[in-house]
């Protein structure tokens, strides 16, 4: 059976009791029952199923999505595990959301779903984050290392742009048709696969990170090989603890008014 569309989580031991959380949250809201896929590596699977149990997902070994390569150890390895998942899930589109992501509202196949198969694309200047990164971090969005790893991914990919878009935040929903495209029209053409490509970005540019939404995003924006039906973030997302700290107060972190905009909330895991 081929869905219209999965959600999957990649996931290790340090994070099973956030996806404990976040699988509740899913089993509650899931309004048109999207299958849930969920991966770890094969030797932390008897603990995966003894904090969050076996129903409600389908497990997929990590082992058997890619071959882990040595330069993207630790939280880099995600690059690698979420570029090729939809080898293992059956679906025409994929919703990759990280461990530390809940759901706090119904969600249904049309939220992410524009038409027929053709999933909503998040590309959109994220002035928010510019903002929040010159306030609380003293940071330069336009020159900050997100910034120079797009420009690197379209240089390589051909894009036409001057704008920096953002390709997410996490969850990132994806079409497999475009993952599949590039694997067909740039990867095998040039010898290459998701792995050695990454390895690649990061030879030719030093200091860049691989990115696994630069890669589908800047392809897209290349090669338009689906119809882009833009759309914003699907989750509000706290970064930085700053973020966290700046809204107590006002009322912009109530779940209650984050519902309004968001289907869920991610705190990430690096500060909480």
């Amino acid at each position: 059976m081929n869905y219209k569309l999965a959600i999957y989580c990649k996931t290790y031991h340090r994070d099973f009791q956030r996806v404990s959380k976040l699988l509740k949250s899913i089993n509650k809201f899931n309004r048109d029952n999207i299958p849930v896929f969920v991966s770890c590596p094969k030797s932390e699977y008897s603990l995966l199923l003894s904090t969050v149990g076996k129903e409600n997902y389908t497990y997929i070994e990590d082992e058997a999505i890619c071959e882990l390569n040595p330069r993207f150890l630790g939280w880099k390895s995600q690059t690698l595990y979420k570029l090729n998942a939809y080898t293992q899930i059956p679906a025409e589109n994929i919703l990759i959301i990280d461990s530390d992501g809940f759901f706090i509202k119904d969600f249904f196949l049309k939220d992410f779903i524009a038409y027929d198969d053709v999933p909503y694309t998040q590309m959109y200047e994220n002035k928010y984050m510019m903002e929040m990164e010159k306030a609380l971090k003293g940071g330069n969005y336009s020159t900050n290392g997100y910034s120079k790893c797009m420009k690197a991914y379209r240089e390589i990919l051909g894009g036409k742009s001057n704008k920096i878009y953002d390709y997410g935040p996490n969850p990132h929903l994806w079409s497999t048709k475009v993952l599949k495209h590039m694997k067909e029209n740039y990867l095998d053409p040039n010898n290459l696969d998701f792995t050695s490509f990454s390895i690649a970005i990061e030879d030719k540019y030093p200091g860049i990170h691989a990115r696994e939404t630069a890669a589908y995003g800047e392809y897209l924006l290349a090669t338009k090989c689906i119809d882009i039906v833009p759309t914003g973030p699907f989750f509000k997302v706290y970064h930085w603890k700053e973020m966290w700290d700046f809204e107590q107060g006002t009322g912009l972190e109530l779940e209650e008014n984050i519902k309004e905009n968001y289907l869920g909330i991610i705190m990430q895991s690096n500060w909480t």
